[in-house]
């Protein structure tokens, strides 16, 4: 197994411009819902919400965990647990590795793996969605792999400058998770 030095930490504020710059590079953007035009003034704001939920627990209603996943050291992309549903026990998964260098199948098995980890394990969660554009074939193939099944497509779903885009719904349960990771030898990151 390829070793890979990673951890996911808390998103400072001077991460802001980092983060702005790769939600707004168009191969980031190709298989997100939105083309945005970010600001700094619109960093900031989305910054204070950040904050404002890391003082939350789950317990208490807590939405949302973001983090800088890091590789040897270099801020390399974003990894997010959103849309928190305590009722259901669901949560949603994003990422994205921004550095075109740090990209490899095994960080993005590991990431999936550890998310999962994380959700179930730290989180108590049931399930865990994604929701991945169907014409991403590479992040479908990585979720096929990492245990997660198709449920189901939103079919013109998402329309970006006129062109609309198929959705893949897709999810794990817990049970199905502990049962896939038995034997399983990955990278254990770091959630601060």
């Amino acid at each position: 197994m390829e070793i890979i030095n990673a951890r996911c930490r808390k998103i400072k504020e001077n991460d802001l411009k980092m983060i702005m710059d790769w939600r707004m590079l168009p191969e980031i953007t190709k298989y997100l819902n939105t083309n945005p035009h970010l600001t700094m003034e619109g960093q900031y704001s989305w910054f204070q919400k950040i904050k404002a939920e890391e003082e939350k627990s789950i317990e208490n209603g807590r939405k949302a965990f973001y983090w800088i996943l890091e590789v040897d050291e270099t801020p390399a992309g974003f990894v997010s647990l959103v849309n928190t549903d305590n009722t259901a026990k669901k949560i949603e998964t994003g990422v994205y590795i921004a550095v075109k260098e740090k990209r490899s199948m095994r960080l993005a098995i590991d990431i999936q793996w550890n998310l999962y980890d994380y959700a179930f394990e730290v989180l108590n969660m049931h399930k865990v969605c994604e929701e991945v554009f169907e014409a991403n074939s590479a992040v479908n193939r990585i979720l096929d792999m990492c245990g997660s099944k198709r449920e189901g497509v939103l079919r013109d779903h998402v329309c970006k400058e006129g062109q609309y885009y198929n959705v893949v719904v897709r999810g794990i349960l817990k049970e199905e998770w502990m049962q896939k990771k038995k034997g399983l030898n990955y990278n254990i990151i770091e959630f601060e």
